[in-house]
Order: structure tokens, then sequence, then C-alpha cells
């Protein structure tokens, strides 16, 4: 496993408590800058040549998080919802994956932006249960959840929080990745145990993640570290997201789905996600200028009336999660708790795909309209 490489450590002057920026820098040897984003971000594109992500993703940025860090799951206009809600305590990531919408999203703070005052996060968790008996809830929306564990001790951090409050037969926290930086995870889960705790592993099969996802952990180490997190009791979830729906590549999904499935131990495995390639049409001239050589406009795709995104046509989707929902379902008895992200009802109606209530709680579910 190779570790991200961070060789900047920048903290926002206005920020008063940077003990923990300061000793991360300290461990790692690097002196500290202080500057404002918009210092840093000048800062960045006028010395980083063409591509100042690559650049970007090497500098860790440390201020205070002004505005709300729990957020319902953006979702997209017209489709089938899973009512989950995610914590931005940290925004960038390390890793560079060609189809990542954060290209776009968070263009203009390019750099991996840590909060260091995340503790609110955990006081919009309680105000948020106040109201609702239980929620689901995770990291990784805009960051990789484990990638940097070893520096921002994230589980740590949240886990801890979540059990001290009282808060821990209320939440399902959910923590999502393309690393294999367990080790650190393992030693505060085992301080920890109460809380329900979820490590969730995007897989994808063997070319994609070379070719599309740069920095990130080959698909075979995500899987043994899925399967040694499941033998300390941390359960697992699995993301087949985005997959390209291409007939050349049906066989090797298929022999995906194996791999993992008959690794794991499927009793410790709790919701599986599967959704098609979809993307903004503003991404597609980043991946041609960023990466010439990417999969992911070899397919046929058209934008949908309803959120503009482009996606494959309803007939290569339905062959694909068809054949995943068969393949998948014969390591469960015939019921995988299994669901399609960002998918649409008629979708749902076609395949005659039963809402899981790890996901859906009671059958409910929500239609973004």
């Amino acid at each position: 496993m190779v570790r991200p490489e961070i060789k900047r450590i920048v903290i926002d002057p206005g920020v008063k408590d940077a003990n923990m920026a300061l000793s991360i820098a300290s461990g790692l040897s690097i002196a500290p800058e202080f500057m404002s984003k918009e210092e840093l971000i000048e800062d960045i594109r006028g010395n980083s040549g063409k591509d100042f992500f690559k650049t970007a993703k090497k500098t860790l940025f440390f201020t205070k998080n002004k505005g709300n860090f729990l957020k319902k799951c953006p979702g997209s206009r017209g489709v089938v919802c899973c009512d989950y809600y995610t914590l931005n305590s940290v925004t960038g990531c390390p890793y560079d994956c060609s189809y990542c919408i954060l290209q776009h999203y968070i263009e203009n703070n390019p750099f991996t932006t840590v909060f260091l005052n995340r503790e609110k996060a955990v006081d919009e968790i309680e105000k948020f249960l106040k109201k609702s008996r239980k929620i689901r809830v995770g990291t990784g929306e805009l960051a990789d959840s484990l990638a940097l564990d070893h520096l921002l001790d994230e589980t740590g951090f949240f886990l801890s929080e979540i059990e001290n409050r009282g808060l821990s037969e209320k939440v399902q926290f959910e923590f999502k990745t393309k690393s294999a930086e367990i080790n650190n995870f393992i030693e505060k889960y085992r301080r920890h145990r109460s809380v329900e705790t979820i490590a969730a592993f995007s897989v994808n099969i063997p070319l994609f993640q070379q070719n599309e996802e740069h920095g990130s952990a080959t698909v075979e180490e995500r899987i043994r570290s899925a399967k040694q997190l499941s033998k300390e009791g941390i359960k697992i979830s699995i993301h087949f997201d985005p997959v390209l729906m291409l007939d050349e590549l049906f066989e090797s999904y298929m022999e995906l789905i194996d791999q993992v499935f008959g690794t794991l131990d499927c009793s410790k495995i709790v919701w599986i996600s599967m959704g098609g390639f979809r993307h903004t049409l503003s991404l597609t001239s980043t991946i041609r200028e960023r990466w010439p050589e990417s999969l992911l406009l070899k397919g046929e795709m058209f934008p949908s009336k309803s959120d503009n995104k482009l996606r494959y046509l309803a007939t290569s989707r339905r062959k694909f999660y068809k054949a995943f929902i068969g393949r998948i379902g014969g390591y469960f008895n015939g019921k995988p708790p299994l669901y399609m992200c960002m998918e649409k009802p008629f979708m749902w109606a076609d395949l005659k795909l039963p809402l899981i209530k790890e996901v859906f709680p009671k059958g409910k579910n929500c239609l973004l309209k």
C-alpha cells in the first residue's frame, strides 16, 4: 500500500486552535505555512504548471467550517433516494480519479481542506436526532474517509464522540473509501465497539482502478482490507459505482462480483449499491483534457431530461443491473441487500428490485423531484 504524498501543510491565520495541524506538520517534518484560502489558491495556480490539481492534492489546508457539516445526500432530480446523510468534515481527496465531480465542484478549492472545528458536526447530529429516531450518515462524499486517517484520525474522532455522547444506538456511521488504510481504524474501533460502524469499499474492475482511480489501493487490497475489518466485527458495505456499462467489460464485472463475494463473509455485508457511470456535460471537457486515455467517454451516453446528467441508455443499464442482481443474489440465497444509486423509479419497477430495510427503513424512500 502506498500512502498519498503530502508536501505542504497550510494553516488559515484566522484559526485560533491549530494544534492538530501543527502536530501533523511536525510528524511529517514539514514547516507549516500560514495563509488564507484565497492566498493559497493564488499561490497554487501561479506555481503549479498546467495541471494544478496534481500539486493541490499534496496540500492540506486547515481552517474552520463556518457552514453546516451535516447535509442530506444531494442525489439528483427524478431519482429514488435512500435518505442518506453526509458529514463534510474534510473536502478534497488525495486520490485523482478521472470521473471525480470534485474536479469541478471544488475547482476553486482544489486542495484537501480539513475543518478543525469538527466537533460541530457531531453537535449537528445530536440536533437532528432530537427530531428523528435514527440517522444513517457517513463521511466520504467530498473526500475519502480513510485515505488520510493515519494523519487526521477521522475514525477515532467520530467513533469516540458518538459513543461518549450516548448516540451509539441511534447512529449508523459509514466510512467510505478506495484505500486500504485500516490500521488506525481497527485500533479505534476496538475502543468504541458500541457504535454501529460500517466500512464501505468502492470497488471496480482492475482495468478501471488502474486507468481511472489514480493513487488508490488496488481492488485486491480493498477486498483484503474489507475481510480484515469484518473479522474485527465492523460491518461492511460494497459500492459498485461507477460501473462502465460497456459490452466488452461485462464479463470483467461478473468476475469482479465473484472475486468480492467469493472472498468476503457475506453475512457481514449490510448493504450493496450499484450505479452506472453518469456525469454532467461540463465534466466531459475536463476528462478529455486531463485524462485523454480514459475509458469513461467510450460508451454512448445521453442527457436526462430531469437533471441533464449524461447516462447510458436504459437498455444498457437494465442489462447490467439485471446481471448484477442475479450474480450477487447467488451469494445471498436470492435476496441480496442490494440497491441502485441515483436511478429512476421506472428502472426499479422494471427490475422488480425491493427496497431493502437496511437502507430504506420501513420501506420508506424519497423521490427527488
